[in-house]
């Protein structure tokens, strides 16, 4: 039997070598949406246990983040929750929801464009 030089031998499959693109690609995106997602949860974290802005770590998420929570901000008529210092970021869970369904959204798209 001869192999087609178009697949991508792995250990249980043979996939097509632009099957083998759109997978990673959609590996990409996922991995990227992921870490965003992940600094986002932290930003939350920090704000709800109230940590000091003074603070080289805290100022570095609120920093990398602001500019993905910025679009939010102002949506809703409440977006922060005060506790003494705690603050419960809404418009950051909110960017969260978005994140993660535009991520969704755009995966099946390559994934359905790729058939």
């Amino acid at each position: 039997m001869q192999e087609d030089p178009n697949e991508v031998r792995t250990e249980t499959t043979s996939v097509s070598k632009q099957n083998y693109a759109v997978i990673k690609l959609v590996q990409v995106i996922e991995y990227v949406a992921g870490l965003l997602v992940a600094l986002l949860l932290i930003r939350f974290v920090l704000a709800l246990l109230g940590a000091n802005l003074a603070n080289q770590f805290a100022s570095f998420i609120y920093n990398v983040t602001d500019p993905m929570v910025a679009p939010f901000r102002g949506l809703l008529q409440v977006s922060q929750f005060h506790a003494g210092i705690s603050r419960f970021e809404i418009e950051t869970l909110l960017t969260i929801v978005v994140y993660a369904l535009i991520t969704w959204a755009v995966t099946r798209l390559v994934l359905l464009a790729a058939k």
